[in-house]
C-alpha cells in the first residue's frame, strides 16, 4: 500500500554495449546494483569473473571537483545531452584541470588566509566595542598575575542577583558596558578563590569570554586599527576572489563542455564495479521498481538481454532483505513521509502507515488545538517553512494548523475569544462529551493497527501473528468485547449477551496464552514450547492486559489538550484585565494578551506537535508497524557512495 513492487534485474550484455545501457541505467535513477552472488546459485557464479577495473577517470575527476570546490561553480548538467561517442582524452584533459588548479590555488589560500584574518579582526573588533570606554592599554591586562581576572558577560536581569550573592565573597565586580541583553563585566577574585568564584558567576549564567590582551593600545585605538585592517582585508578577499573568477571564465565554455561527460564516464566505471563476467559477457544485477523494469524494457538495446524475477520469488529461496521504495501521490501525503521515517522504513511487503498517519496526525493536532486564530498564525509559520526548502515539515505544519482552522469553528474559538456559536462543542463546558469522543476515537485508532497487523501477517503467511498474537485476531475477539461490555455497563447500567462476552474472552486469552504452537500448527511445523515459555507467556500476557487499557487512556490526553489551550487563554486575559486599573495599565495589558498568544500559539503548538507523534508512534505503530526494511537507493549521478 504505497510499498512499490520491486523487481530483482539481471543486465546481460555484450562488452560493446555495457556503457550505453549503465548510462541508462544511472539516468533512469531507478536501478539499485546488487551482489550477483546472494542471488545465484553457487554453481554458477563460481564460474563467473569479478570485474577488476582501475577506474581511469578517477583522477581526472578528482582534479575536475578540486577545481570546482576552489571557485564555488556548479556547471549545468543535462543527461539528456550527455554523448557517450564523443572522444576524451584523459591525460589532457587532466592535464588542463591541473595547470587550471595550479592558476588559482595561490589565490584560493591568500582568499581563505585572509578570510580567517578577517573574521579575526571581527571578533577583536567585537569586543574592543564592548571595552571602548575604559582608559587602559589592553596589553596590561596580560600582566596580571597576583589576581585572577575573569571577563565575560551575564543577562542583564541576572546582574543585580549577582553583585547581591557576592557580597560577602573576595569577588570585585566591574561593568564596563551593556547591550541589549548583557552586562560585560570584569571579575576579579584572589587564584585560590577562582573555583567558588566560578561557580557563584555559572548561577547567575556567566558566559566567559577572551579579552583581546594581544592588542596594544587603549580599545579607542585597538578599535581604529581594527576597523583599518578590516578594510585593507575585505579588499584583499576580494581581490583573490576575482583573480579566481577570472581563470573560471577564461575556462567557463571548456568547464561546462567536460563536466557532464566526465561525471558520466566515472559513474559508468563506478557502476560496472558491481559486475561479474563470463569472458564475452558481461552481468549486471540489482533492483528496480517494477514500473521502471516495464519502462526500460521498452527502450533497451535489442542486443541486451534483461532476466526480471519478482522480489516476493526470491525471498521464498532466499533469505535476502529487499530494499523499499515508499510511493505516495502527491505532495500533501509525500510531506508526511518523514514523519514515518523517523520511526523507520517499512519491511518490503508491509503496509505503509503513511497515508493513515496523514488523516491521524492531522486530526489529532487540530483537535488539540482548536483555534481559527492560533491555526491561521501556524500555517503561515508552515507556508513559510515549505517556501524556504522545509517542504516535507511544511506540508504536515500546513495539514495540522488546517484542522486547528477546521476545530476552532468547531469549538467557536478565534484567538481564544468565542466570538462566535461552536457547531459542535466548547472545550471547557462540555468536557465529558470531549473526553469520550477522545477515548472512542483511541480505541478506533487502536483496532485500526491491529486489523492493519493482521492484514501483513496475512501477506507475510505470519500465522501466529494474524491470527494469534495480541495484534492480531485473537485480540480484536478479546479487546471489542471488553469495550463493549465496558461501554455498555457505563451508559446502561448493564452487560447484554454477557455469557457470549466471557466465552470470547476467554477463548481469546487461551489462544494469545498458546499464540506460538497455535501457530506452528497452523503452519504445519512441529510444536516446540522452548525453555521458560510458560513464564515468557505469562508476563507476556499480563504486559498485553496492561497495555490494552494504557493504551485507550492514553488518548485522554487529546481531551486535556484542547482544556488545557481554553484554560491557558482564561488565565492570560485574566491577568490582561487584572493590570488595566493600574497606572500604565493599558501598555502592561497590552503586552500581557501578547505575551499569552505567544505561548499559546508557540509552545502549545509545539507539546501538540510532541503529543500527536506520541500517540501515533507508541500507541499506533507499535501494533502492526515493524519499521525493518532498508530504504531503496538508487544508482545515481550524483551518488558517489556505494550501496
Amino acid at each position: 500500500m504505497a510499498v512499490a513492487k520491486m523487481e530483482n534485474v539481471t543486465f546481460v550484455a555484450p562488452r560493446e554495449k555495457i556503457e550505453k545501457n549503465d548510462l541508462d541505467l544511472i539516468s533512469s535513477e531507478s536501478f539499485e546494483p546488487h551482489d550477483m552472488k546472494e542471488i545465484m546459485d553457487e554453481t554458477i557464479t563460481s564460474d563467473l569473473l569479478k570485474i577488476q577495473i582501475d577506474n581511469p577517470y578517477r583522477e581526472l575527476y578528482s582534479e575536475m571537483t578540486n577545481f570546482l570546490k576552489m571557485t564555488e561553480y556548479v556547471p549545468p548538467f543535462d543527461q539528456n545531452e550527455i554523448n557517450l561517442d564523443e572522444p576524451l582524452h584523459i591525460n589532457d584533459l587532466q592535464k588542463k584541470f591541473k595547470l587550471m588548479n595550479e592558476g588559482i590555488k595561490t589565490f584560493f589560500s591568500r582568499k581563505n588566509d585572509q578570510a580567517k584574518k578577517l573574521s579575526d579582526y571581527q571578533n577583536v573588533l567585537f569586543h574592543v566595542n564592548v571595552l571602548v570606554n575604559l582608559n587602559i592599554d589592553l596589553g596590561n591586562l596580560a600582566e596580571i598575575n597576583r589576581i585572577k581576572l575573569i571577563f565575560g558577560r551575564v543577562p542583564i536581569r541576572n546582574y543585580e542577583n549577582l553583585i547581591e550573592s557576592s557580597l560577602k565573597d573576595p569577588i570585585l565586580i566591574l561593568e564596563v558596558s551593556r547591550d541589549r541583553d548583557n552586562s560585560w563585566i570584569f571579575v576579579f577574585t584572589p587564584p585560590d578563590f577562582e573555583e567558588e568564584a566560578r561557580q557563584i558567576l555559572q548561577s547567575a549564567y556567566f558566559e566567559e569570554d577572551v579579552l583581546p590582551v594581544d592588542y596594544t593600545g587603549t580599545p579607542k585605538e585597538v578599535k581604529a586599527r581594527m576597523e583599518a585592517l578590516i578594510e585593507v582585508t575585505k579588499i584583499s578577499v576580494n581581490e583573490s576572489d576575482l583573480a579566481i573568477k577570472k581563470v573560471l571564465y577564461s575556462n567557463k565554455a571548456f568547464v561546462d563542455k567536460y563536466y557532464p561527460l566526465i561525471i558520466s564516464h566515472k559513474r559508468i566505471y563506478d557502476l560496472q564495479s558491481f559486475s561479474t563476467s563470463t569472458g564475452n559477457l558481461y552481468l549486471l544485477n540489482g533492483w528496480m521498481p517494477l514500473k521502471e523494469v516495464k519502462k526500460f524494457d521498452q527502450k533497451i538495446d535489442e542486443d541486451v538481454l534483461m532476466v526480471n524475477e519478482s522480489a516476493e520469488k526470491i525471498m521464498k529461496t532466499k533469505r535476502i532483505e529487499v530494499p523499499v521504495k515508499v510511493e505516495n501521490r502527491g505532495g500533501w501525503l509525500k510531506g508526511f513521509e518523514f514523519v514515518t521515517k523517523m520511526f523507520g522504513t517499512p519491511s518490503y511487503g508491509e503496509i505503509d502507515p503513511t497515508p493513515f498517519i496523514a488523516a491521524f496526525f492531522t486530526f489529532m493536532f487540530g483537535f488539540m488545538l482548536g483555534d481559527i486564530g492560533h491555526g491561521a498564525i501556524l500555517f503561515l509559520f508552515g507556508y513559510l517553512m515549505y517556501k524556504r526548502g522545509s517542504k516535507q515539515f511544511g506540508t504536515v505544519m500546513m495539514s495540522a494548523a488546517s484542522a486547528s482552522i477546521f476545530f476552532g469553528f468547531m469549538y467557536g474559538s478565534i484567538f481564544g475569544f468565542e466570538w462566535m456559536p461552536a457547531i459542535w462543542l466548547r472545550p471547557i463546558i462540555q468536557i465529558n462529551q470531549l473526553m469520550i469522543v477522545s477515548i472512542y476515537f483511541g480505541i478506533g485508532m487502536i483496532s485500526f493497527g491491529m486489523i492493519l497487523n493482521i492484514i501483513n501477517g496475512f501477506r507475510q503467511r505470519n500465522w501466529e501473528k494474524a491470527l494469534f498474537s495480541p495484534e492480531g485476531i485473537a485480540g480484536l475477539v478479546f479487546y471489542w468485547p471488553a469495550v463493549m461490555a465496558v461501554s455498555f455497563y457505563l451508559f446502561e447500567g448493564k452487560v447484554p449477551y454477557m455469557t457470549l462476552v466471557v466465552i470470547l474472552i476467554i477463548v481469546s486469552l487461551v489462544a494469545m496464552l498458546l499464540k506460538r504452537p497455535l501457530g506452528q500448527i497452523v503452519s504445519g511445523e512441529k510444536i516446540k514450547f522452548g525453555e521458560g515459555f510458560w513464564v515468557e507467556t505469562g508476563f507476556g500476557m499480563f504486559d498485553t492486559l496492561i497495555s490494552f487499557l494504557s493504551n485507550a487512556i492514553s488518548y485522554v490526553r487529546l481531551a486535556a489538550f484542547a482544556l488545557t489551550h481554553e484554560a491557558l487563554f482564561e488565565a492570560f486575559w485574566i491577568m490582561t484585565l487584572m493590570v488595566l486599573p493600574a497606572k500604565g495599565g493599558d501598555v502592561w495589558a497590552i503586552i500581557i494578551f501578547l505575551m499569552g498568544q505567544l505561548i499559546l500559539v508557540g509552545l502549545e503548538g509545539l507539546v501538540v506537535f510532541i503529543q500527536s507523534l506520541r500517540l501515533t508512534y507508541y500507541e499506533f505503530f507499535t501494533k502492526f508497524f515493524e519499521a525493518g526494511g532498508r530504504e531503496f537507493h538508487p544508482f545515481s549521478f550524483k551518488e558517489e557512495k556505494r550501496v
